[in-house]
């Protein structure tokens, strides 16, 4: 009996990965180079790339935050930035949170507008502890010499899901 068992997942086992590996193939785009074929898949995402740990963070001087602790902020009047793409900081994003825009061309943050004083308290977010694009982008101000440069670990996805003030507008091209 618990030799059939076993020989059942193993074929349920099998067919989970042959549908997984028929799924990746079919969603895979092919160039053809002079006889050579790259591949590439297309996947959704949402992470920018793997996110420090908060330990990090602080070594770097940047103070990770929670989703009360970034309220706390919000009602304190701070700054909030926004390092999601363009096209999901136009649909909503943290109420009268600027824009910081990826330029892929020269690999690095833009933001939009930075206070004049570098003690202002900053407040950098994005989807989520899986995205880093948030930490980069605090790293990069931390740079210029601001104090009081927050990550927002838990970012917008937190914001929005416990029903704090969010905003729309659209960002030109």
């Amino acid at each position: 009996m618990f030799f059939l068992v076993q020989e059942s997942l193993k074929k349920v086992f099998f067919k989970l990965i042959l549908l997984s590996v028929v799924g990746i193939i079919s969603s895979l785009n092919a160039v053809d180079y002079s006889g050579e074929k790259s591949y590439s898949i297309k996947l959704p995402y949402k992470a920018c790339t793997v996110s420090p740990i908060p330990r990090e963070a602080l070594e770097a001087g940047i103070i990770p935050i929670n989703t009360a602790k970034a309220k706390k902020f919000f009602i304190e009047g701070a700054l909030f930035y926004d390092a999601r793409k363009k096209s999901d900081y136009s649909k909503a994003h943290i109420k009268d949170a600027k824009p910081i825009i990826f330029d892929d061309s020269k690999a690095k943050h833009t933001l939009i507008s930075l206070p004049k004083s570098l003690e202002r308290n900053m407040i950098f977010y994005c989807y989520g502890d899986s995205c880093a694009s948030s930490y980069e982008a605090a790293l990069s101000v931390l740079k210029h010499g601001y104090k009081n440069v927050f990550w927002y670990v838990n970012g917008f996805d937190d914001w929005k899901k416990k029903g704090y003030p969010v905003e729309s507008s659209k960002l030109n091209d």
